[in-house]
C-alpha cells in the first residue's frame, strides 16, 4: 500500500467496487462540497499496469471530480491523492469502506450548521454543501434549540417531531417552560408543544388574519414567526391584529350608518340565533344599464352553447370555458344588484349584520327586520314584500306522494322505529278505542301505493327492500305450515317484515310544521334527508309554481343579486335556470352558503322534521298534552 498523486483523467471506476447502486442526483451535494472544501478523503485505487487506475472506494467522489473538471472548475491535469492497493484486496477493502462507517448523530449535525451561521448566510452554506436554503435553515433552527432539549433528543427521550415543534420559537426559556409543563402532565407531543408555544399568537391562515391582511399587519408594526417544518406563519401580536380588524369593521359601520339603517350589529363570528328570527326587506330593482344587460345576454348565449357542446362530448377546455363564463356572469349579476335600492322608510326600521366569513371576506347582510319591528313595517303600505304562498292541489298531491314514497323507504329501513310506531298505535287503539296522535298510520295494513308517475330514487330503494324480504315461508300450502316456517325466522327477519308492512300502511301527507303526531316524530327519528331522494326539477315542481314564487325561491337560495338580475326573465327561463342550479349546486363561483341551500332546500312540508313539543313541566300539562 502506498500513496500517490494521480491525475483524474487516469482514474476509472472499478468493477470491484462494492457500491454498485448510486442514487440519481446523490452526487450534487458532494460536488459542491469538494468545490468549496477540496477532497477530504483519499481515493482507494488498484494499478492496472497500463498507466490507468481503477477506483475501488470513492466512486461518488470520482464522479464529482470529473463533473467539476467538465465544468471547468478543475484543470485537465488536476491530480488527487490516492491510496494504491493490491488487486487481491480490492473487493474486501471496498466492502469495508462502505460498511464500517458511522454517520454522525443528527443533533451534532444540527449544532454544527447552527455554528456556521455565525460567519455565513444560509444561502452561502447551502451553496457550499449542495443543499437547499430551506434545508439549511431547518437544521440551523434545530441546532439553536435549548441544549437541554438537544440532550434529551440525543438520549432518545424526545422525538425529532417534538424537537421540530420546539423550533417554532427561538426563546429558549419559553421552550424549557413548555417542556417541563408538558412533561409533568404527560402531554409531550408535537401538537401540544405547538399549541403551547403559539397560544398567544394568531395563525396566518385564520379568518381574522386574512381579513386584515399580512401586509397591513406588518405595515402596522406586527411581527411574524414562521414554522419552517409545517409552512405555517404565526402573527405574534394578536392584540394588534384584533385592533386592526376592529378599525376596519368600525369604518364599515360608519358607511352603513351613513346609509340610514335603523340598527347595525357587528360580530366577527356570525351568530345564527340573531339572524334566523329576522325577517327581510328586499331592494327594489333599479334600472339596469343597457351595456350590462347586453353583456349578460352575450354571456348567457355563450353558456348555452358551451352546455350544448358538453352534452355531446367531454372536454376539459370547454369545462374551463364554462367556469370562466359563469364567473363573468356572477360578476355582472353583482354589478346589476348594485343598482337596486331600498325604500328609505324601510331602512329606518331594518338593519344590517356584519361578520367575517371563514375565508376572511367581509360579510354584510342588509335588510334584516327584527321580530319586534315586523309589525311596524306591516302597518305601512305593504312594506315587506309578501312571499308568494300556496300551490296547485295537483302539485300538493304529487309532493305528498313523493314524500310518502320516501317515508316508506325510511320506515322500512328503520325496523325499531316501525315497531315503536306500530305498538304505540295498537295500544292506543285498544286502550282508548281511538287513534291518538297517529292519523298517518292505518293499522289494518291496507297497502298504500304512492301515485308517483316517474321512476325515482325512492322507488328503486323500495323495490330493493321488497326483493330482499324473507318470504319463503309463504310457499307451504296450509296456513299452519306457513306459520310453523314463519316462527323459525330470526327476530331480525321478522322485524324486516314488520317494518315493511308498517311502511306500506303509511298515508300521504305533507307536514304543516304545527302537528305534534307520532307519525311525524317517527319520520324524524329515521334521520333521513329527504333532499337525498328528491330534488326540484321543471317537471316535478319548478314548472308548476308561479313566476313570483320562482323569484322568491331564487332569492332564498342564490341571493338578492341573482333575483335582481333576473327580475325581468320569463317564467320558463327562471324555472330552467333554477333546475340547473339545483342539479349542480357546487358549480364554479357559488358560495358555501349558496351550495348548502341548493343542496338542502325542500318545499314546505316535505322534510322529516320533529314537530313534537317539549316535555311538559307539570303533571297537569302532561295529561293535557297526552
Amino acid at each position: 500500500m502506498n500513496h500517490q498523486l494521480i491525475e483524474i483523467n487516469k482514474l476509472e471506476k472499478s468493477s470491484q467496487n462494492a457500491r454498485r447502486t448510486v442514487i440519481k442526483g446523490a452526487g450534487e451535494d458532494l460536488k459542491d462540497s469538494i468545490d468549496a472544501h477540496g477532497l477530504m478523503h483519499n481515493l482507494v485505487v488498484i494499478d492496472e499496469g497500463d498507466g490507468t487506475y481503477r477506483v475501488t472506494d470513492g466512486a461518488r467522489r470520482l464522479a464529482a471530480l470529473k463533473a467539476l473538471q467538465k465544468e471547468g472548475k478543475l484543470p485537465a491535469d488536476h491530480a488527487v491523492p490516492c491510496q494504491v492497493r493490491s488487486k487481491e484486496s480490492a473487493l474486501e477493502t471496498s466492502l469495508a469502506a462502505n460498511t464500517v462507517r458511522l454517520a454522525m448523530h443528527p443533533a451534532d449535525e444540527y449544532e454544527a450548521f447552527a455554528k456556521l451561521a455565525a460567519d455565513h448566510t444560509p444561502e452561502q452554506i447551502a451553496q457550499r454543501f449542495g443543499k437547499t436554503v430551506k434545508y439549511v435553515e431547518q437544521l440551523m433552527k434545530l441546532g439553536n434549540a435549548d441544549p437541554r432539549l438537544l440532550r434529551e433528543y440525543r438520549e432518545e427521550n424526545l422525538t425529532l417531531d417534538c424537537l421540530k415543534a420546539f423550533a417554532i420559537t427561538d426563546d429558549r426559556k419559553r421552550q424549557m417552560k413548555v417542556y417541563r409543563a408538558l412533561k409533568d402532565s404527560h402531554s409531550l407531543n408535537p401538537r401540544a408543544i405547538r399549541a403551547a408555544l403559539t397560544d398567544t399568537m394568531a395563525d396566518a391562515d385564520g379568518k381574522l388574519a386574512k381579513f386584515v391582511g399580512l401586509d397591513a399587519y406588518r405595515e402596522a408594526g406586527g411581527t411574524t414567526q414562521s414554522d419552517l417544518f409545517s409552512e405555517t406563519i404565526y402573527l405574534e401580536n394578536a392584540a394588534l391584529l384584533h385592533e386592526l380588524a376592529n378599525d376596519r369593521l368600525a369604518a364599515v359601520q360608519q358607511e352603513l350608518e351613513a346609509e340610514g339603517w335603523g340598527w347595525i350589529e357587528i360580530s366577527p363570528e356570525r351568530d345564527w340565533e340573531v339572524i334566523y328570527p329576522c325577517g327581510h326587506i328586499h331592494p327594489l330593482p333599479g334600472e339596469m344599464p343597457a351595456e350590462l344587460a347586453g353583456q349578460r345576454e352575450l354571456i348567457e348565449a355563450e353558456l348555452a352553447g358551451i352546455e350544448q357542446t358538453l352534452e355531446d362530448t367531454e372536454s376539459d377546455e370547454m369545462t374551463q370555458a364554462q367556469e370562466a363564463a359563469e364567473a363573468r356572469l356572477a360578476d355582472i349579476d353583482r354589478q346589476i344588484a348594485g343598482f337596486a335600492v331600498y325604500d328609505p322608510e324601510e331602512i329606518k326600521i331594518a338593519g344590517c349584520y356584519v361578520s367575517i366569513d371563514t375565508d376572511g371576506s367581509l360579510r354584510i347582510e342588509k335588510g334584516l327586520v327584527r321580530k319586534q319591528d315586523m309589525k311596524r313595517l306591516a302597518k305601512g303600505d305593504d312594506a315587506i314584500p309578501k312571499r308568494p304562498k300556496g300551490m296547485p292541489q295537483t302539485l300538493k298531491r304529487d309532493l305528498e306522494a313523493n314524500r310518502l314514497q320516501i317515508a316508506q323507504v325510511e320506515i322500512a329501513k328503520n325496523r325499531l322505529v316501525a315497531l315503536d310506531l306500530l305498538i304505540f298505535t295498537v295500544v292506543n287503539d285498544a286502550v282508548s278505542r281511538r287513534l291518538v296522535g297517529c292519523s298517518g298510520l292505518d293499522v289494518n295494513f291496507r297497502k298504500t301505493r304512492p301515485t308517483v308517475k316517474e321512476l325515482t330514487a325512492a322507488d328503486h330503494a323500495l323495490k330493493a327492500i321488497e326483493e330482499a324480504l324473507p318470504l319463503a315461508w309463504l310457499k307451504p300450502k296450509t296456513e299452519a305450515e306457513q306459520f310453523r316456517v314463519f316462527s323459525n325466522l330470526s327476530d331480525t327477519q321478522k322485524l324486516h317484515l314488520l317494518a315493511w308492512c308498517v311502511a306500506g300502511s303509511l298515508k300521504p301527507q305533507l307536514s304543516t310544521g304545527r302537528e305534534a303526531t307520532a307519525y311525524e316524530l317517527a319520520l324524524s327519528l329515521t334521520g333521513a334527508e329527504v333532499a337525498g331522494y328528491w330534488r326540484p326539477t321543471v317537471a316535478n315542481y319548478l314548472g308548476r309554481i308561479t313566476r313570483d314564487q320562482l323569484l322568491a325561491l331564487g332569492r332564498d337560495t342564490l341571493g338578492d343579486a341573482w333575483a335582481q338580475s333576473r327580475h325581468r326573465d320569463k317564467k320558463g327561463e327562471l324555472a330552467a335556470q333554477l333546475e340547473r342550479a339545483f342539479a349542480d349546486p357546487e358549480k364554479h363561483g357559488r358560495t358555501p352558503e349558496q351550495i348548502a341551500k341548493l343542496t338542502r332546500w325542500l318545499p314546505e312540508g316535505m322534510a322529516f322534521t320533529d314537530t313534537a313539543p317539549a316535555t311538559p313541566k307539570s303533571k297537569k300539562s302532561a295529561r293535557k298534552a297526552a
